[in-house]
């Protein structure tokens, strides 16, 4: 993503899968905001390379991101840092073919927004 931005390249739609970043759900406050730091420079980059009206969709697999509700804060911290403006479209969790048991909330870790990048 540094080369297509250095390169002005960009598209009408970005996809951004990264890996777990932040490793489970109770961990250190320094780990989750390692975590943020990466996704918010991630996403700043995949916004960066998203045309201006297009499409980025973002998505988290981190426990700790997602239930403590720092993924979107993170995300409108990227738009800021890329010098855009978002618009959630969309947000969801996993597919029906990843059901969440009741008893055990540490399963739904999934997350991915839909986002008009301005």
């Amino acid at each position: 993503m540094k080369d297509a931005s250095s390169r002005h390249e960009s598209w009408d739609l970005v996809i951004l899968d990264p890996p777990k970043l932040a490793p489970r759900r109770k961990c250190a406050f320094q780990v989750l905001q390692s975590a943020s730091g990466m996704y918010r420079n991630l996403n700043a980059l995949a916004m960066q390379i998203t045309e201006k009206g297009g499409l980025l969709m973002t998505c988290s697999c981190s426990g700790a991101m997602t239930q403590s509700g720092m993924f979107l804060r993170t995300l409108q911290g990227a738009a800021s840092m890329a010098g855009r403006n978002i618009t959630v479209l969309r947000q969801a969790g996993a597919a029906c073919d990843h059901p969440i048991d009741p008893s055990y909330p540490e399963g739904a870790y999934l997350t991915n927004y839909l986002l008009r990048v301005m």
